[in-house]
């Protein structure tokens, strides 16, 4: 989504396949199959069977354009992801959250 978002990935592009990025990232494939499955979910990516999985036409954003929820959602979910890339646990997350937010008090 960053790619996406700072134009390094543009509409169309194909995406590595999943064993590709699992082996480079020495993670399980399920993990990107996840990952995939979800920006796919989401509207990010589309998968075409044989040929790949792309970069997906930006939606409309006075029709689908997320909302200040949807972007939370967004950032929650990625920051969850990353935090388990590192073995951190969602209560981890939720520590470190609270603790970050009551120093900015």
């Amino acid at each position: 989504m960053h790619a996406i978002s700072r134009g390094e990935l543009k509409a169309g592009d194909q995406l590595p396949t999943v064993r590709e990025v699992a082996v480079e990232l020495s993670i399980n494939p399920n993990t990107v199959n996840r990952a995939y499955a979800d920006l796919e979910r989401d509207g990010y990516l589309t998968s075409h069977r044989g040929r790949g999985t792309f970069i997906a036409e930006p939606r409309s954003a006075a029709k689908t354009g997320p909302t200040q929820r949807d972007r939370l959602q967004d950032v929650a979910r990625r920051a969850l992801t990353e935090c388990r890339s590192f073995g951190f646990t969602v209560e981890d997350l939720i520590d470190a959250i609270q603790r970050s937010g009551s120093r900015r008090t």
